[in-house]
């Protein structure tokens, strides 16, 4: 099988593990947050997403829609907002590079040579920086009449797929013919290369066959990759920003989620002599990683781009952010620990505390308003509604933040109900359907594979 060029590179850079502050001029007299933002990663990473979101088989689409047939003009708004993200991406590079040249002597700290060639060096990266900004500022130009195309033909009824691969074609194109693009992509692989965590590394160090090591540090590299992507989903989650806008993050996981795939079926699997745990956790996480892919864009994020409710679109990103994280982030906690069966997620992913934590401390919730609900059900005439109310308010206050957003709305829906009913007679259907609501996702929090390792144990109910 022809191997994706984008691991071919990232091959190359991991077998050498070069250092990314030699190539990494743009970055040079920053610290290291904002060295992240002005190295260009960001701005590849959109780059990237924008080429991705051009390519109709990375959308999610319903299984009998026609996508030849169909209007485009949702995703053509969305591919100007990315276009012009883009553009204000490289202006903002543009301009950081821009800076006098005295702010660059810190190159000089970065070499153990003598002072003349330090001064060369100084030199070069003014100069790197200077032809940089030449070809940025002319795709950022070339960007502008795209987003003016997308925008000429937005005002038409409908765009058609024609219409939508034909501006496509000309974005790849102008990508393709910039000259700051391939410094930049050399500049991301290199940084991608060097910021695998450690403890992934050291535990790839000494394995046999050495071509089992390369392909673990490749696989553990793009798996760290994705997870990186859905950072910036989930930075914007948090800032409340326009979610639309996440789609095109969504279709670059999904592009190189299926380059990551094909590497560990048409090579990783395939190398000789391997181990049956070994080839067995490999098509395990191969198969976890099709089947989470498959539920985010055949179900989860379909119908995004048209929707105007702010609450579905919410959750929509939402809930496909945290199955593919999840997903991810478990692949690479698996494929370790064939290798070293006593390592810590914690000591790879923080969240995995934090998520042991809030899903202990939902279950209990949960169950403890599973009781008194049933409780209340049994004693329709005896129970104080006032003070049943109460506690499912204190959840919502409460727990309820550890729940998916998607599940907030059937809870509230419920609570509503329960406090409108007019005596024991109303009160007993909505009772006994919530009950089963929340037996129902007291049962599907339980599965959470973080709380594997920890047994349910049913806690003392205050009345």
């Amino acid at each position: 099988m022809k191997e994706n060029t984008d691991l071919a590179e990232l091959t190359s850079s991991l077998m050498t593990m070069a250092a990314p502050r030699r190539v990494a001029s743009v970055a040079i007299n920053e610290s290291q947050d904002d060295a992240h933002e002005f190295d260009g990663r960001e701005l590849v990473t959109w780059l990237q997403a924008a080429r991705s979101f051009f390519n109709p088989h990375n959308h999610p689409f319903a299984d009998a829609e026609e996508i030849t047939t169909r209007d485009w003009a949702a995703e053509m708004r969305i591919a100007r907002s990315t276009i012009l993200h883009c553009i204000e991406r490289a202006l903002a590079l543009i301009k950081h590079n821009a800076r006098p040249a005295p702010e660059l002597t810190s190159v000089v700290e970065m070499f153990d040579d003598d002072a003349a060639e330090n001064a060369l060096r100084v030199n070069s990266v003014s100069d790197a920086n200077a032809e940089l900004n030449r070809s940025l500022s002319s795709l950022a130009d070339s960007f502008g009449d795209v987003t003016t195309l997308c925008e000429s033909l937005l005002k038409a009824r409908e765009v058609d797929f024609e219409a939508w691969a034909t501006v496509g074609k000309i974005f790849t194109r102008e990508v393709r013919r910039a000259e700051a693009t391939r410094s930049l992509q050399m500049i991301s692989r290199h940084s991608l290369a060097a910021s695998l965590p450690p403890v992934l590394l050291a535990l790839t160090e000494n394995l046999q066959p050495e071509t089992l090591a390369a392909d673990l540090r490749i696989i553990f590299s793009q798996l760290s990759q994705l997870l990186a992507r859905l950072g910036t989903i989930e930075n914007l989650l948090q800032r409340d920003q326009p979610l639309k806008g996440t789609l095109p993050l969504f279709t670059l996981v999904r592009e190189e989620a299926r380059g990551l795939l094909e590497f560990i079926e048409g090579r990783a699997m395939r190398t000789e002599n391997l181990e049956t745990s070994v080839v067995d956790a490999l098509d395990s996480t191969s198969y976890a990683i099709q089947m989470e892919l498959r539920k985010v864009f055949a179900h989860e994020l379909v119908g995004l781009s048209s929707s105007r409710q702010a609450p579905l679109i919410y959750a929509k990103v939402e809930n496909s952010h945290g199955l593919l994280r999840d997903s991810f982030q478990q692949s690479i906690v698996t494929l370790a620990q064939i290798f070293d069966p006593a390592l810590d997620p914690t000591r790879l992913f923080n969240i995995f505390q934090t998520k042991l934590d809030q899903s202990i401390s939902l279950r209990e919730s949960l169950w403890t308003l599973l009781q008194l609900i049933r409780q209340a059900e049994r004693e329709r005439e005896g129970q104080p509604v006032a003070s049943l109310l109460e506690r499912l308010a204190n959840f919502r206050a409460g727990a309820m933040r550890y729940l998916m957003y998607k599940d907030w709305e059937a809870y509230e829906r419920f609570v509503e109900e329960a406090m409108l009913a007019r005596g024991a007679i109303e009160l007993a259907p909505v009772l006994h359907r919530f009950g089963t609501y929340l037996e129902t996702l007291f049962s599907q929090i339980n599965m959470r594979a973080v709380l594997a390792d920890h047994p349910f144990e049913h806690p003392a109910i205050e009345t």
